[in-house]
């Protein structure tokens, strides 16, 4: 059976292979964004965008103008590779619990400082791009037993007679 592609994330093979060099990565990005096609926003004809190799960026076939695809991403003014940048956000999306810093400068090899700024760059990148901000105000939780580990039915029955249990609703006003 085949994984569904649209739900199904990489496996650490899959992404060393797509990502093998910060080329591939900058080619994925500039692709994603833009794409071959593209109107240039100077002479504003659709092109062909040929890799310009003195900097991150992507010439017009006509007028030779510059597109930057890190440009308005984390990865703007960044001098830390981009593969490293890919990297650090697929451990963010594959971790069931996040990912610190100190994890981050033990995978990647950069100092704490670079992997503390990365880690802030990429969650505030998530949040902006997922447009949802953490409950605020009066929030209410519905039906929640605290301190009941997993037991016999019966044994949970006996004890949730003794507990005082905190019942409300998950609401936001």
């Amino acid at each position: 059976m085949k994984k569904n592609e649209a739900t199904a994330s990489l496996t650490i093979r899959e992404f060393l292979q797509q990502f093998s060099t910060d080329e591939a990565c900058l080619e994925h990005l500039f692709s994603v964004r833009f794409g071959q096609g593209h109107v240039c926003p100077k002479c504003e004809r659709k092109s062909n965008w040929f890799r310009f190799k003195a900097e991150r960026a992507y010439a017009c076939q006509w007028c030779g103008h510059h597109l930057h695809p890190t440009v308005g991403t984390p990865f703007e003014d960044s001098r830390t590779p981009l593969q490293l940048w890919f990297y650090a956000i697929y451990l963010f999306t594959t971790s069931r619990h996040g990912v610190p810093a100190k994890e981050l400068e033990r995978q990647l090899g950069v100092t704490y400082k670079t992997a503390w700024r990365m880690a802030d760059l990429i969650r505030k990148h998530m949040e902006f791009v997922d447009g949802e901000f953490p409950l605020f105000g009066e929030v209410e939780v519905d039906e929640t037993y605290v301190g009941v580990a997993l037991m016999e039915f019966a044994d949970v029955a006996r004890r949730i007679k003794r507990l005082s249990l905190s019942c409300c609703n998950v609401r936001d006003r």
